[in-house]
């Protein structure tokens, strides 16, 4: 019989060498799922630093024929595409990390940070839903109006990008799924605070990240820029804390 320990119940708790027993027990997370985690988390953090580094960052004072061919190129369709992917692949990341925490609870508890980490993806999913909606009108419809001012050679058809980017019901939807984004980042450093990683603060970053998101895009590039490294910092973070943390099986047996 396995002794249960102070530190075990302040951290994933490791699988015993015999299967579990009884309707409430959990079986331990296998490698399997510490590695599309981690994946997630890393994929995850790459794209979104891709977002602000490859976007084009023309001055937007001004209309000018070189304004329009910055929204038509092929940067910024990848930029934004890299960008909806990032904030696609957070919830991934933190289904993940729910099911690392469920599967190492003891039987007949509950997980510390469990619930956190359910809330986590449920508000990352809604949020990068929302958010999803503006972006496309980003790539696309901006594009669109910056492709017409190139053939009709009028930079001030490009006045439509503020109508466009300004439409009331567009930025409520966008900024609510920010706000559903951040929550997301809070709830999942919740979850791995109270699961009792080591440090405990390691999704701490990754919370101030994205809950900077909505005002980042008030700043200037490089503040811009360098949220895109605090986020991918942040996620970095969290495959690591995942691929530490004990608990893992392959094949049913704990890895040594």
């Amino acid at each position: 019989m396995t002794r249960t320990t102070h530190a075990a119940r302040t951290t994933m708790p490791a699988p015993t060498a015999g299967p579990a027993s009884g309707p409430t027990a959990t079986p331990a997370p296998t490698s399997r799922t510490t590695a599309w985690t981690a994946g997630g988390a890393v994929a995850a953090g790459v794209l979104l630093l891709l977002f602000p580094a490859l976007r084009p960052w023309p001055d937007e004072s001004v209309p000018t024929l070189a304004l329009a061919e910055s929204f038509a190129s092929g940067r910024w369709v990848l930029a934004h595409l890299c960008g909806i992917a990032g904030l696609c692949l957070l919830a991934p990341t933190f289904l993940g990390l729910r099911a690392l925490l469920r599967g190492s609870r003891a039987p007949g508890t509950v997980a510390p940070g469990a619930r956190a980490a359910t809330a986590a993806v449920v508000t990352a999913w809604a949020g990068a839903a929302l958010c999803s909606l503006y972006f496309g009108a980003e790539i696309f419809g901006i594009r669109t109006i910056a492709q017409a001012a190139l053939r009709t050679q009028d930079p001030a058809l490009l006045a439509d990008v503020d109508v466009l980017r300004e439409q009331p019901a567009a930025m409520t939807l966008f900024g609510l799924g920010l706000a559903l984004v951040a929550a997301a980042g809070v709830l999942a450093a919740v979850a791995l605070w109270r699961a009792g990683g080591r440090p405990r603060w390691v999704g701490a970053p990754l919370a101030a990240g994205l809950l900077l998101y909505l005002p980042q895009f008030f700043g200037t590039p490089a503040i811009r820029v360098g949220h895109g490294v605090l986020v991918a910092v942040g996620l970095l973070l969290v495959a690591w804390a995942v691929r530490r943390a004990p608990g893992t099986t392959t094949a049913g047996h704990p890895e040594g």
